[in-house]
């Protein structure tokens, strides 16, 4: 039964559904309701209290949540709790109630835990088998190369978006370039390992992004993204 429901967690179409898992002979409709979005990425910090800080990836489904931990991938199924949203799996409880956040992992306590909205696009990514991400403004696009697969090309804030196929990548010197083309659209990316600055947020990346979409030039920052199983 685990294995199927965190096989769920997983599928893009959980964003459209409720809440209706059956627990005993009451549903999770019944309960405290989680105010956060089903299907979603969620990237939580955690402060330290003296010691190291903890970051922990969550992602929510009707009446369970799969949360990445450094060392294991659990999935939460929720339970009854007097005030708040709780989820219990094992010696691994998690409990919030509004802005306030609570991970428990063992003997481990991590307190006072908060979304941090930013991470999300690119741990939502990473998790959907994106190999590379990058940003740009003026106005805003971001692309994403699954490899082997497809480039995709967001641009002018969401408004535009433009899928090629993946032709592999090329070796230029230091830079790597991809020359994608499809019966519409002809796209160059250059990617070079140099520091980048995000010129709206002055976030750093490990890479500098240029490219050429059907003639108009774009440049953004990038990073490689790990898979979440490696």
């Amino acid at each position: 039964m685990k294995r199927r429901l965190a096989a769920a967690l997983l599928l893009p179409y959980l964003s459209g559904c409720g809440g209706h898992t059956v627990q005993g002979e009451e549903t999770v409709e019944d309960w405290n309701q989680d105010p956060r979005p089903v299907g979603r990425t969620l990237v939580y910090e955690c402060p330290g209290n003296g010691g190291p800080g903890y970051e922990f990836i969550a992602r929510l489904g009707p009446g369970e949540m799969a949360v990445w931990l450094e060392d294991r991938y659990v999935v939460l199924s929720q339970v009854r709790s007097a005030s708040g949203v709780k989820y219990v799996e094992g010696d691994i409880t998690f409990w919030m109630k509004g802005e306030e956040a609570m991970l428990t992992a063992g003997d481990a306590e991590y307190r006072n835990c908060r979304l941090n909205h930013a991470r999300v696009p690119w741990e939502d990514a990473r998790r959907r088998g994106v190999n590379f991400r990058a940003v740009g403004n003026e106005p805003g696009w971001h692309l994403e190369i699954q490899q082997g697969r497809q480039i995709l090309f967001v641009g002018d804030y969401g408004m535009q978006r433009v899928v090629v196929p993946d032709p592999g990548e090329q070796r230029d010197g230091p830079a790597r370039l991809y020359h994608a083309r499809s019966e519409e659209h002809e796209l160059l990316v250059e990617i070079v390992d140099e520091i980048c600055t995000d010129t709206m947020k002055g976030d750093s990346f490990p890479t500098r992004v240029t490219l050429q979409l059907d003639g108009t030039t774009y440049w953004g920052c990038g990073r490689d993204l790990n898979s979440p199983w490696q």
